[in-house]
């Protein structure tokens, strides 16, 4: 396993147990650093599991970031994931970001929003944490756009979900399209939020 020393110039943001950096070597790449190991969620290697068995199954990992394994680091081990960027080599913004900010016409959003949705309907792919900030919006040529799932993969925790989630086609199922109507939910919440911000902006002008 190779080593890396992680700068606080690589830092690029952190979620709810992890931080993410820039690879120093390679900007095609992120590294995911758990820095709130006492959550013992072990979301680096329930995503790094459920990718592989993805892998497995031949899923297109069109609508997913790749994960290349372990790295070691000065700030303890990580995991090694593909960095979302556009056609133009720039990084890709959040969903959340382009919905909130009226990057794309509504009937943009909602295609992509269906296209994603379909995939992980069709694939049996479970998106535990629904979060718009998870998804990425690439665009991967000049207005063409796809979502991209950049984390909450597979289970929040290690358990006997995470399990069944591997090996009961059934219940996954049943969990995928409860998460779907989960997704649609905080996808029109984040469309509130950013009408709301743009009020409260014209009324402070």
């Amino acid at each position: 396993m190779s080593f890396v020393n992680l700068k606080k110039d690589y830092y690029l943001g952190k979620g709810r147990e992890r931080a993410c950096y820039l690879h120093p070597f390679d900007d095609s790449k992120v590294i995911k650093i758990v820095y709130k190991p006492f959550e013992n969620l072990n979301q680096n290697k329930l995503e790094y599991d459920y990718l592989n068995f993805l892998t497995k199954r031949s899923v297109s990992f069109s609508h997913l970031s790749k994960c290349y394994g372990k790295i070691k680091t000065n700030l303890g081990e990580g995991y090694i994931f593909q960095r979302i960027k556009d056609y133009n080599g720039k990084t890709s913004l959040s969903f959340k970001n382009v919905v909130m900010n009226g990057l794309l016409t509504k009937q943009q959003e909602m295609e992509l929003l269906k296209e994603l949705k379909e995939y992980l309907l069709k694939n049996n792919i479970i998106f535990i944490d629904v979060a718009l900030s998870n998804i990425f919006c690439q665009e991967f040529s000049q207005n063409n756009f796809k979502l991209i799932l950049t984390d909450g993969i597979g289970g929040k925790r290690t358990g006997i979900k995470s399990k069944l989630y591997l090996y009961s086609k059934l219940y996954t199922r049943y969990k995928v399209k409860k998460q779907l109507k989960k997704l649609e939910l905080r996808y029109k919440k984040v469309i509130a939020q950013g009408i709301d911000a743009k009020t409260r902006l014209r009324k402070d002008e």
